[in-house]
């Protein structure tokens, strides 16, 4: 396998949670196999002329909370100067990170997940083609259908659309007298955009599973638990990761999402799912594949960069 010139386009470098990132976990292993491992942020690609540059460095990675990086010097290199292309940084889904998706398709180089796909496969509003898998949802604007839904229910949880890490998600109990009052300030905030709804399955207090799936196949799952009385269970909202054994129900969720997956050509997919029902499809930088392998050995970032090394030049 000859080495490969790999870039990152993550959040900056020097913000990463040493022992739970992900992009970490994946540019230690391309550096392991020889590959030549370099990053950018997307604020620094740019459109010149016909060309998709960025300002980009050279890194030496490892492990170490002390020192977890080594950056070369800075250099402006087109994009096709790289054989692949991660986009690994985080939401917000905004119109900046749509517009990053159109340059990353001027490039020849594999990029992944790929532009397309990224942009196809909304993680929240994705769901929805999947109406028998998930709880029931309802999205829209309208504060009186939104009451009117929320009736239906005990509790509601209000997601907006286009964050990630539990990040604008509220539980609301639509017999409260302030429920109106609530929700539209929620749906007032999210400005233009719309909101989702979706009825509160109480079994979160057992936790969420992250399902890994990768090339369309399941490959993992861990759990995640709420702490202090919170009820998401995101580590980013301060939930715990425990170890989780793919299920059944787990299996069939993959099998049903496998085939947008496929068509979008997404490598590196997480599922979350509550209870058996299909929350979120996470494609833009999924996360965990170091909790993953602490509690169960199963090597994702490996993986990964086999199935990357088979594909075609």
């Amino acid at each position: 396998m000859r080495a490969l010139r790999v870039a990152v386009q993550m959040d900056p470098i020097e913000t990463m949670v040493v022992l739970r990132d992900t992009s970490l976990a994946l540019m230690i292993e391309a550096q392991r196999r020889g590959h030549e491992v370099w990053w950018f942020t997307p604020g620094e690609v740019f459109y010149d002329s016909g060309v998709v540059k960025a300002r980009t460095r050279s890194a030496r990675v490892e492990l170490n909370e002390a020192k977890h990086y080594e950056n070369g010097a800075e250099t402006i290199r087109a994009l096709d100067d790289f054989d692949v292309i991660l986009v690994r940084q985080d939401p917000p889904f905004d119109m900046g990170y749509v517009t990053n998706t159109y340059l990353l398709e001027l490039t020849k180089a594999l990029v992944l997940n790929p532009p397309l796909g990224i942009r196809n496969i909304s993680e929240k509003m994705s769901i929805l083609r999947f109406p028998d898998l998930t709880p029931t949802t309802w999205v829209g604007s309208d504060l009186d259908a939104l009451e009117a839904f929320a009736r239906r229910f005990d509790q509601v949880v209000l997601k907006v659309l286009y964050l990630m890490g539990g990040d604008g998600v509220i539980k609301l109990k639509a017999s409260a007298a302030d429920f109106r009052a609530r929700a539209g300030k929620f749906i007032e905030v999210a400005g233009r955009e719309p909101i989702l709804a979706q009825e509160y399955l109480p079994a979160v207090s057992g936790g969420d599973k992250r399902v890994f799936v990768l090339d369309g196949e399941p490959f993992g799952a861990i759990r995640r638990m709420p702490q202090g009385g919170d009820f998401r269970a995101n580590l980013h909202a301060g939930g715990v990761a425990e170890p989780a054994e793919l299920d059944d129900g787990d299996r069939a969720i993959v099998a049903a999402v496998a085939p947008l997956l496929k068509q979008e050509n997404i490598l590196f997919a997480g599922l979350d799912v509550i209870a058996g029902k299909l929350i979120e499809i996470n494609v833009t930088s999924p996360t965990l594949v170091q909790e993953l392998k602490r509690f169960s050995g199963l090597d994702l970032p490996k993986a990964f960069w086999d199935r990357v090394e088979a594909m075609p030049a």
